[in-house]
Parts: C-alpha cells; structure tokens; sequence
C-alpha cells in the first residue's frame, strides 16, 4: 500500500451506485422532511376511543398562548431555489477532504479534516474502527488491499468537495445540485399544499359553532358541535383538580361517542360535579365558535 502527499488528478472511473446517504457521506442541504401517516380515505373511526389528555398533571400541560402565523409568511424559513444552489456550490468550492482510499484505480473512501469518513464497505469499516490509531489502519489496510492507495492532503492544497464528489462517483456535481434543487422544489412544493391544506383545517375547526356549550358553577368546562364531537380538555380538569375529584372519574367525559345527546352529556357532568352544571343550547346560526367558547373557559 502507498501514502503519498501529491496533487490532485480528477478522473472519472468510480461510478455512482447508490443514492443512499449514508453511504455517500453526501446529504442535500436543508431538504424538508415530513412524517407521513397513511390515513384511510374515509378517516380513523375514532367512535368509544378516549382521550387520554384526561390522566394528564397541570405540569405535563403547555398551553400555546400565541397568535397563529399569518399564511403569507407561513414558509417565510423555506430557501429558494437560488439560495439552495448557492449552499450547494458553496459547500462544494471548500476543501474539507484530507485523505483519499484508491483500490485499482478507483477512490472508495474519502475522510474530513474533522475525521468524518465518507463511503461504504469494508474500507470505510477500517476507517471508523480505526479512528484513533492511524498506525492500525494502515496496516489493516495494506494486508487486506495490498493495491491501496492513500493520497493525503495539507490543509489548502487539496481537492474541493465537488472534485472529490465527481472523482468518487464519476459524474457532475453541477448535475448532482440540478437533481437536489429540483427534488427539493417538488417536495416544497407538496409540503406547501399540505401545510396550506391543514392550516386551513386548523381555521375550520376553530370557527365550527359549538351548539352546546356547557358549565360548572359558571365555569366554562367543554362544548359540543351538531355532529356531536365534545371539545373538552383543560378547563374541565382545571375544575376537577380544585375540587379533588380523581382523574380516572372523568375518563368517559373524554370518550368520543357522537351518539350522545346534549342531554346525556350533562348527565355525565351531573354525575361528577353534581347539581351545578348547566347546559345552555343554541341554533347553528347563533351558536358561538370553538374559538369563541375556549375564550370564555379561559376567562372563566
């Protein structure tokens, strides 16, 4: 095996054959990342599930006290497609590369100045196993590849990343940036409908009319729409917890059953706080908003 301190030659002969990351050691810039749940096209049937917000302590519950974003500034953090080139080709022009792993001809493992090893496969094995005993590695490296050849560059004279990108993978890394760009403006622009989308659900919910809205002693504690989805949550437990009342007592107010009337909600209330509870009931047209009612158990 060779260790040579030489200049740099650009050559194409190792071809590029994955696109996962962590093999390449190289990872597209500020790329947006969602959490995808698959959801049926009809929804989750949420019937007789409880919500187990109830068995949560006042110290286990922060409230968002804010105002919500305005839409037009929504992705004012998101980079554009300019700025995201020009990280890119800024990330490229450094020279952050110290040594270079060739195996007949061909460069395999690459290593940073910071010791970040960038490659795959049992020579990129040595190098992370290795990582303090450069004595060891070379000679792990010389028995197992008696071809190897390391070119090791001082700091400023050697090649930048988007060399060492092109030597590694034997194509462009201006067309490499054109792919990420392009991928990143396609994902953009689908996390943008979605966001959009679910900022608008978010509005729609808060401004349903609550047709049902219910108290203790004065004290806004849940609300219900005409489809019979009760919104209850902190208010109500703020009101169980000053009076002692135990929290599993109040797991099927927290159960969704759309069945149920008005009615046989107060019940249940009824049956835990006793006498003081009042329902009042409005038509759709006058009936206060979800937002309108959290105001009122706030200020409760």
């Amino acid at each position: 095996m060779q260790v040579t301190s030489i200049p740099y030659h650009t050559h194409n002969t190792y071809q590029k054959t994955s696109n996962n990351t962590q093999e390449t050691g190289y990872t597209p810039v500020s790329q947006p990342q969602t959490n995808q749940i698959d959801v049926p096209q009809t929804g989750f049937d949420l019937t007789g599930k409880v919500n187990l917000i109830y068995l949560l302590k006042p110290e286990d519950i922060s409230e968002f006290k804010g105002e919500m974003p305005d839409l037009n500034n929504f992705f004012s953090g998101f980079k554009n497609q300019d700025d995201l080139a020009q990280q890119y080709h800024h990330k490229g022009q450094q020279q952050d590369i110290e040594r270079i792993v060739f195996i007949d001809g061909k460069a395999v493992v690459s290593e940073g100045y910071d010791g970040t090893v960038y490659g795959h496969g049992s020579v990129a094995e040595i190098f992370k196993e290795t990582r303090n005993d450069p004595q060891k590695r070379h000679q792990r490296i010389s028995e197992q590849f008696p071809d190897a050849h390391i070119e090791v560059y001082p700091k400023g004279e050697g090649p930048t990343n988007a060399e060492v990108f092109e030597l590694r993978y034997g194509e462009s890394y201006q067309d490499y940036v054109d792919e990420q760009v392009r991928n990143y403006s396609d994902q953009y622009l689908t996390n943008q409908i979605a966001a959009e989308e679910n900022y608008r659900r978010k509005l729609m919910f808060e401004q349903t009319p609550q047709t049902s809205v219910f108290s203790v002693d004065g004290q806004v504690v849940a609300s219900r729409d005409d489809k019979g989805f009760v919104d209850v949550g902190l208010p109500l437990l703020d009101v169980a917890d000053a009076r002692g009342i135990e929290r599993e007592a109040l797991k099927e107010l927290f159960r969704y059953s759309p069945e149920r009337s008005p009615e046989d909600y107060q019940a249940l209330l009824n049956q835990v706080f006793g006498d003081g509870v009042v329902l009042s009931n409005y038509n759709t047209t006058d009936a206060p908003t979800r937002a309108e009612v959290r105001k009122l158990a706030e200020a409760g």
